[in-house]
């Protein structure tokens, strides 16, 4: 019995208007996935400027040349995949993390979650540190499966690796980061991707 299943997915409607040359299904996509692969970018490189600039020019380029793309089947996925060679094709990138989590705002009433808040300032502080001892190839992967919400495969297709070592990464890196937080840290890296 296969736990893959080797039907090609369903196009994306939005992808397909915007390969006919539709500017809103363009403009559609360009909010939807623009904010991740500006986030991924900078846990990439470091550089939110070059990063800004690279989304950018992915953007102008797949625009440019809508109507020779193929469906993908993931459009993240494939988003991802393209601006990682961008950003690698840079000179100046390195394969560096962001210092920290980028902070969500309270919207609850202050007085009330000031230990919460400063508990989960914390957690965020240690879950960083842990991911920012692995290797890069194993910090990257927890940034595609649990900040990106990809699956193994599709972070697989945007590392250029097989699924097998995809896998692997993540299981290293998850075993790691268990040693390094206890046995809850998955729990907890979701739920502070969450928040």
């Amino acid at each position: 019995m296969s736990l893959q299943d080797n039907t090609p997915p369903a196009p994306d409607p939005g992808w397909e208007a915007f390969r006919k040359g539709d500017r809103d299904a363009f403009a559609q996509l360009y909010d939807e996935h623009a904010p991740p692969l500006i986030v991924y970018g900078i846990r990439v490189s470091g550089d939110e400027g070059l990063v800004r600039d690279v989304v950018q020019d992915l953007f102008v380029e797949i625009w440019r040349s809508r109507a020779n793309l193929q469906s993908p089947g993931s459009v993240r996925g494939y988003l991802l995949k393209a601006l990682r060679y961008k950003l690698m094709r840079k000179a100046a990138v390195r394969l560096l993390y962001a210092d920290s989590l980028p902070e969500q705002a309270d919207t609850a009433n202050p007085e009330s979650i000031i230990l919460e808040h400063e508990n989960e300032v914390i957690r965020r502080q240690l879950i960083r540190r842990a991911i920012d001892r692995l290797p890069k190839r194993q910090q990257e992967m927890v940034n595609l499966r649990f900040y990106q919400g990809l699956s193994t495969e599709e972070a697989a297709s945007v590392m250029s690796v097989n699924y097998q070592s995809a896998a692997n990464l993540l299981h290293r890196a998850v075993s790691q980061l268990r040693e390094m937080l206890g046995p809850g840290a998955l729990a907890i890296i979701i739920l502070c991707r969450e928040g």
